[in-house]
């Protein structure tokens, strides 16, 4: 039997065929494969992203629970947490309970763990962040109204704790940021040689204060380095407004402007106030504008604290107060302290202490010792006469020692009508507090006034803690200095002494 040509090639065709339709099917099997292994990666990155994100609602929940207690250092959740649905997931958020620790010693430690469904399985995602309670905003040096600059003055606004959360100090006000002359120097590093400050009796180079080993090398020039890479070691300049809306300023813009010399045009950036306005010597991180509540503090619960407190009464005492057991002192009953102090310098006081009314110191003084825990409450103004050094440290070993105020000038009730000339501006009982020339301060904790602070020529400021300035329309600056120097470590503890709120340092994701 013959077989036709036609039939072989037939034949071939129908192999090749049957070869191709294995290949097209094993590919396409293949693919698939790939595509349900695509998919299924896909889904698995969404449920990890959106894990995420409820995990950042449950973090957001956390400090929303924290800002709103009555007591924000004590609040803290049940050891098992509280869980809640969010987005198609599950939050569960800790404060201070469960596995939130880790943040140190008078912070809030806030965890979170975001978990959603996906493949018959469930996609977690925690974070973790730390915060700062009873403080509702972190500033090292705040104004209500205008925080100005002058002279030769050199500021440095650093890290009480260097490489802590939080970092450099932030500078604000809800009025204005004043630069009146060319020469002021804040967070000016060093720039051509080693420049030392003095800290409580010891000479140190300024770069150590903000964690750097040796001079850090930049061009200051702004011609050639507007924004030089240091910028990101300090703090921010915060342009506010009050929570509750704009209040005018004499530049006329909705936040706080910043300013040089008379001129009233707000500079917007960084790169302008050391470019175009020639502030070579001005370092800040950035300019933000924020919303932000005003603080307070009230009169009345230091004196209530000065007069539950009977720590000093043996003080008292020696200092000729024989009947005298509360720590609640006429301005003339505190000149008896001051001046038995100042012959007794192994003595101190303890606790808080109310005057009530004005009060200068003319003699140098430590109110307690090298690690006390006085805050001194003022019921009018305070003047630190010429020269006249006077220190109030705390023992900031401890998180109580941190949140103690330091010194809070309350002002009268209601000031006089007469204002009274001291060494710088004149005062009225409105709660002013005046450093003279030459004056020394040395301070832990909180420097809160009612109408403002000046330091004035020579003058020293060593604080660990934070500033700010409240306004009573009398015309004061917030803060104004002048050929003095001011080194304020930033610690936001001492902010706690508000007790409202709080504020986050950082945050990180754990997985």
């Amino acid at each position: 039997m013959s077989t036709h040509p036609c039939d072989s090639e037939r034949g071939q065709a129908m192999l090749v065929l049957l070869v191709a339709t294995v290949l097209v099917t094993v590919i396409s099997v293949a693919l698939v494969g790939l595509m349900n292994t695509d998919m299924s990666h896909a889904s698995v990155q969404y449920a990890v992203s959106r894990s995420f994100y409820i995990a950042q609602a449950g973090l957001g929940e956390a400090m929303a629970n924290v800002f709103a207690a009555s007591d924000p250092v004590g609040e803290a959740t049940p050891e098992a947490g509280v869980t809640a649905p969010y987005g198609g997931g599950q939050f569960t958020y800790w404060v201070d309970a469960g596995p939130a620790a880790g943040c140190g010693a008078g912070l809030k430690t806030l965890e979170a763990l975001g978990r959603v469904g996906s493949l018959g399985r469930m996609i977690p995602t925690r974070v973790r962040a730390c915060a700062v309670p009873g403080a509702p905003f972190l500033a090292a040096l705040f104004g209500e109204s205008r925080v100005e600059f002058q002279g030769a003055s050199r500021i440095y606004l650093a890290p009480y704790d260097v490489g802590s959360p939080g970092g450099g100090g932030n500078l604000g006000s809800f009025a204005e940021v004043n630069f009146p002359d060319q020469n002021v120097r804040l967070n000016a590093l060093s720039e051509e040689t080693g420049d030392t400050v003095t800290l409580r009796g010891t000479t140190v180079l300024d770069y150590t204060l903000f964690g750097f080993p040796t001079r850090p090398v930049y061009n200051p020039a702004p011609t050639s380095e507007p924004k030089p890479w240091i910028l990101t070691t300090f703090g921010d300049l915060i342009k506010a407004q009050p929570a509750a809306g704009p209040i005018p300023n004499r530049c006329g813009t909705r936040f706080a402007c910043v300013t040089v010399a008379n001129r009233v045009t707000d500079i917007p950036n960084v790169g302008d106030l050391r470019e175009k306005a020639y502030l070579r010597h001005v370092y800040v991180k950035s300019f933000r504008e924020e919303a932000l509540p005003p603080l307070a503090l009230d009169a009345a619960q230091f004196q209530v604290r000065a007069a539950e407190n009977p720590a000093n009464a043996r003080l008292n005492r020696s200092a000729g107060l024989a009947d005298k057991v509360d720590s609640l002192y006429g301005t003339m009953q505190f000149y008896k302290i001051v001046f038995y102090l100042a012959s007794h310098p192994e003595q101190s006081l303890r606790g808080t202490v109310y005057i009530d009314g004005s009060f200068d110191f003319s003699q140098s003084v430590s109110l307690g010792g090298t690690s006390g825990d006085v805050t001194l409450a003022v019921g009018g103004d305070l003047t630190i006469g010429r020269n006249v050094a006077v220190a109030n440290r705390h023992d900031l070993t401890t998180v109580a020692g941190r949140r103690t105020p330091a010194i809070v000038v309350l002002g009268a009730r209601t000031p006089v009508d007469l204002p009274v000339q001291t060494c710088g501006p004149r005062v009225n009982w409105s709660g002013a507090f005046v450093m003279c020339t030459g004056s020394t301060l040395v301070v832990d904790g909180l420097i809160y006034t009612q109408d403002g602070m000046a330091v004035l020529p020579g003058a020293s400021l060593d604080q660990v803690g934070a500033m700010y300035h409240s306004h009573r329309g009398t015309g004061n600056p917030g803060f104004t200095i002048r050929d003095a120097t001011l080194v304020l470590r930033f610690d936001p503890l001492a902010l706690s002494a508000f007790g409202k709120g709080a504020t986050m340092l950082s945050w990180q994701q754990l997985h």
